[in-house]
């Protein structure tokens, strides 16, 4: 049965690697949650910002709050454009992780049903060896008898 207790570390193995794929797997999509929480934040702040620019703008508007207003909208959409950097990163590396994840549950299943093939041959050439002793046993009774 040293095949059985190979892939029955071959089994434990891609389990593991599966765990930690999931765990990793869960915490990257933690992460890209986040990114585009921040992002819609940021894009929300910025059109919530341009509302009250226009609203402002119309009442009046010094020098000085119109260059601070497009510092600091320049400022936003610089953050904007950051935040898209980090969100799509997230989900790039999320995509990775989550194939990576599919092929070692791929592997751990395959090994498993290899695993309970070996067990379901091994079971049936056990049965198979016991049914011809039981054969043989009733073969030998019976001489035995026939000579007595």
């Amino acid at each position: 049965m040293a095949t059985t207790q190979s892939l029955k570390a071959l089994v434990e193995f891609a389990q593991q690697k599966m765990d930690a794929s999931a765990k990793r797997l869960g915490f990257l999509n933690s992460r890209q949650q986040e990114a585009e929480r921040k992002l819609n934040l940021l894009i929300d702040y910025r059109r919530n910002y341009q509302a009250h620019f226009v609203n402002t703008k119309n009442t009046g508007m010094n020098s000085i709050e119109w260059t601070n207003y497009l510092a600091f909208i320049g400022k936003l959409d610089a953050a904007i454009v950051e935040q898209r950097k980090v969100t799509i990163n997230a989900q790039k590396e999320t995509e990775i992780v989550k194939t990576e994840y599919q092929e070692s549950r791929r592997k751990l299943k395959s090994y498993n049903t290899l695993l309970q093939r070996i067990k379901h041959n091994h079971a049936v050439k056990l049965e198979k060896h016991e049914q011809k002793l039981m054969d043989e046993f009733v073969t030998i009774a019976k001489q035995h008898k026939i000579k007595s």
